[in-house]
């Protein structure tokens, strides 16, 4: 996806977007990856920048960002709820 306004979060009983910089799959970009729970969707949005990802996610929703805890795998910046 473009942008989250693009996603549908009416259908996810918890929904939350976890953002990862650099991850395996995606090392030289950022990444929200959409959640139900602890199970993750298809849904993804790749970025350049964290910033990008950050804005986009504060312009189109209410969700409240969580930093990375220290037992979480070292490419999560954190997670919106």
């Amino acid at each position: 996806m473009e942008s989250i306004r693009e996603v549908d979060f009416s259908g996810l009983k918890v929904p939350f977007v976890a953002v990862y910089g650099h991850p395996d799959d995606f090392q030289d970009k950022y990444v929200a990856r959409i959640y139900e729970l602890d199970r993750a969707t298809d849904t993804i949005m790749v970025k350049e920048t964290l910033e990008e990802i950050e804005t986009d996610i504060k312009e189109h929703t209410a969700m409240t960002f969580i930093p990375r805890g220290t037992a979480d795998v070292p490419s999560l910046v954190g997670v919106w709820m």
